[in-house]
């Protein structure tokens, strides 16, 4: 690893809150985190109202306590305390991290990934240290309301992918259809990151299906402000059985774009495996856990157990068909749900080859391609600095870029953070004249690449 980079000591200036309340960071800190964590402690409360269990009630409400301190810790600027052992098998990592590189670190002062990994970190831990809510996902709830509510749309979604799926088939050897297939499948996987819990917690059910109506009407392809989509595509049209991962960000209506993808790619033979990467504890409010992965499967199986009505019949069925070829997949192998910690510990994407050997010498390397998912998963890949805006993608991913058994690396991220690499100069003033938010607004998009041991292809 580099000398000139660590967690606390980066070659750029790392995001931090702005005591003027100037930047997007202090707008996350000040307003919109409290708002998601007051939204934990309600959701929770109402878990609690449900339990017949004194038990689990008494320990709810001591929990609920909990939860209240850590965010009353967060708005008075407390130092960020070490985390207490849960038995996931990481605090020592976390604790490791925070004695090294922040040790006086507070909420105001520390850079902002490192602050919102943390609270989500410590969320989880005060749950799972409990005896009776240790399995309970708090986000869960809110995750699942806002897919069911949507049922209508994910089953035209699923028959308008089918078809086109069909239609791929049928004339698999026209290389340009293939190449618009591909390319109109990888920008509904990049929109759907737009249904992003954390960032919209009120999203509701008629913002999600206008979200998807530009999503299928194309209107927001001229906001990809970086797109490697072609290059991209260099590598998969030479793909003939690989291996694709996934590393995945939320659950839901975005979820369902990362498997209509996969589903795509392996229908058309590019790839012969997928392996999806998920979260092994409740992050980020809608990141994808294990449990989150199989609902949606299950979910499309048997859409009756969540509400068929307004939906067409020739949709369910496409619904329900595809549901039965993903149980397929996964019981046959040729999918796969890995859930390593290294994605919620503490440590950006570039330590992946010293930190996260799980997940990069027993995984990653072994894929051609690797899909990195949403905001978060950006942030983590090139860090969250100042970066200038025109570096080059590849330059800010470090080792794992360089390593010669990298994969091809993608990065599909609508921007919800002011961090990005890779804009042509002009294109950001151009921006920035039109929309001053435009970096975090969640309405812009990058598809990048870092070709890994594809270079030259």
């Amino acid at each position: 690893m580099s000398s000139e980079f660590t967690p606390s000591s980066t070659p750029f200036k790392p995001l931090t809150t702005a005591r003027d309340g100037s930047n997007f960071t202090y707008e996350s800190l000040h307003n919109r985190i409290p708002h998601i964590l007051t939204d934990v402690i309600n959701d929770f409360y109402a878990s609690i109202q449900k339990s017949t269990s004194p038990a689990a009630i008494s320990e709810g409400k001591a929990l609920t306590s909990q939860l209240s301190q850590l965010k009353h810790e967060m708005v008075t600027d407390k130092v960020l305390t070490p985390l207490d052992d849960d038995k996931v098998g990481d605090i020592d990592v976390w604790n490791h991290w925070l004695g090294l590189y922040f040790p006086t670190a507070t909420w105001y002062t520390t850079p902002f990934l490192t602050w919102e990994t943390y609270l989500y970190r410590r969320i989880a831990s005060i749950f799972k240290r409990s005896e009776h809510w240790s399995r309970h996902d708090f986000f869960a709830m809110k995750k699942e309301a806002t897919f069911k509510a949507s049922m209508v749309a994910v089953a035209k979604l699923c028959s308008r992918v089918d078809a086109l799926t069909r239609d791929s088939l049928a004339d698999s050897e026209n290389k340009t259809k293939m190449h618009l297939a591909f390319v109109e499948m990888l920008q509904a996987s990049l929109w759907g990151n737009q249904t992003d819990l954390s960032m919209f917690p009120d999203l509701n059910s008629e913002a999600l299906e206008e979200m998807q109506a530009r999503i299928s009407s194309g209107e927001n392809n001229s906001k990809i402000v970086a797109n490697d989509t072609d290059q991209i595509w260099k590598i998969v049209s030479q793909l003939q059985g690989g291996r694709i991962d996934i590393v995945l960000d939320n659950s839901g209506f975005e979820l369902l774009q990362d498997v209509l993808l996969a589903h795509w790619l392996v229908s058309l033979g590019y790839a012969q495996k997928v392996v999806f990467h998920s979260k092994r504890i409740p992050w980020y409010v809608s990141d994808v856990t294990n449990e989150d992965f199989f609902w949606l499967v299950r979910a499309a199986q048997t859409p009756s157990l969540i509400g068929t009505k307004g939906m067409a019949t020739e949709d369910e069925a496409a619904l329900v068909g595809l549901g039965n070829q993903w149980s397929q997949f996964l019981a046959d192998g040729t999918w796969e749900v890995k859930d390593e910690l290294f994605w919620t510990g503490p440590y950006g994407f570039r330590y992946l080859p010293t930190e996260g050997k799980d997940a990069w010498d027993n995984e990653l390397i072994k894929a051609d391609l690797v899909i990195f998912k949403g905001d978060l998963n950006y942030r983590k890949l090139i860090y969250d600095l100042e970066w200038p805006i025109s570096t080059p993608f590849v330059d800010a991913l470090g080792d794992i870029a360089t390593d010669p058994r990298a994969p091809a690396i993608v990065a599909l991220r609508t921007s919800k953070c002011d961090t990005i690499t890779g804009v042509d100069p002009d294109r950001a003033k151009e921006l920035f004249a039109k929309q001053k938010d435009w970096m975090y607004s969640g309405q812009y998009g990058v598809i990048q690449l870092s070709p890994g041991r594809w270079q030259g292809v």
